[in-house]
């Protein structure tokens, strides 16, 4: 369960070159909106989970909270899901499945990804389980004093200790093929 593993595709640094030249072309103002990042990406209006996974990712990482993603903001977010290691991603799963930011996870933050994920396909496993099941199995395996929440150390415990939980957990959606058959129509 190593690096490697939580990428479908690994991207070398010449790559990841030309994803910022992207940035900079179509962002001369060092600012990247959320309304251009959908465009950038593909994402329709009319696609409503689509557009909730995108902004949910943007928000990830707008840092400061401006609405916006600086080019340090960018190119953090795609070191991050392009060549980051299994604890900082992670990390950054917990971020987005905490809707709420208090720390701990719920059954209807877990359950409404998990909805999301498999409404917009980008989940690829072979498992034959509902939203519901998944989010029932994940909350039966991780939430160690049974309190109806996962707390971040359970999250990350949980994660380490069994490989289903972990494929569940860590957001694996196939970035990096996701962001080359995206940006690569914008150079």
């Amino acid at each position: 369960m190593g690096q490697a593993e939580s990428h479908n595709e690994e991207m070398d640094l010449e790559q990841i070159q030309e994803l910022c030249m992207t940035f900079m072309k179509e962002c001369p103002s060092g600012a990247l909106h959320l309304h251009e990042l959908k465009r950038i990406f593909g994402v329709l209006a009319s696609c409503e989970e689509e557009t909730l996974y995108i902004e949910t990712v943007f928000h990830s990482f707008d840092t400061n909270r401006d609405n916006a993603l600086d080019f340090m903001e960018y190119t953090a977010a795609l070191h991050l899901i392009l060549r980051g290691n299994l604890e900082d991603r992670l990390k950054w799963s917990f971020k987005i499945y905490d809707k709420d930011g208090n720390g701990k996870l719920d059954r209807q933050e877990v359950k409404n990804l998990i909805r999301i994920i498999y409404k917009i396909q980008l989940h690829t496993t072979a498992i034959n389980m509902t939203p519901n099941e998944v989010c029932d199995r994940i909350f039966e395996l991780v939430d160690e004093n049974h309190d109806g929440q996962i707390s971040f150390s359970e999250f990350m415990e949980g994660a380490q200790k069994d490989e289903w939980v972990m494929n569940m957990l860590k957001l694996d959606v196939n970035a990096s093929g996701w962001v080359m058959q995206n940006c690569v129509k914008m150079t």
